[in-house]
């Protein structure tokens, strides 16, 4: 088990009913599964439903929930979150979710006219 892990890492969840927001790592319980706070909410999570990011967070063992969403506000991590390619994959795919039947097909057409002005442009 390789993925750098530790107290404070950023996490992404990418399984679950929290399944695209992202958290914080607050304690290791055992080779498993973790304790993870934020936006998510606080909860023990197995270690393979979470995806380690490059941002980390200063804090200490005993940090309770209010502390960690204010240091989330106060370093901007969920925008700096937003900026990354898979955070801008994750908004997109939500609002096609939120599309109707008729806007799901405008947006196909569309792209099928992107792909073929990208492919004239080779």
């Amino acid at each position: 088990m390789n993925r750098n892990l530790e107290t404070g890492k950023i996490v992404s969840i990418v399984f679950g009913p929290s399944k695209g927001k992202i958290g914080t790592i607050v304690d290791i319980i055992d080779q498993k599964r973790c304790l993870v706070d934020g936006p998510c909410g606080r909860q023990i999570i197995n270690l393979k439903r979470i995806e380690p990011t490059k941002m980390k967070l200063e804090i200490n063992k005993k940090i309770k929930s209010k502390g960690i969403h204010g240091k989330f506000l106060q370093k901007g991590i969920l925008k700096s979150w937003y900026n990354t390619i898979k955070g801008k994959k994750l908004l997109k795919s939500t609002c096609v979710k939120k599309f109707s039947d008729f806007e799901k097909f405008k947006f196909m057409i569309g792209k099928k006219h992107f792909s073929k002005l990208i492919q004239l442009k080779k």
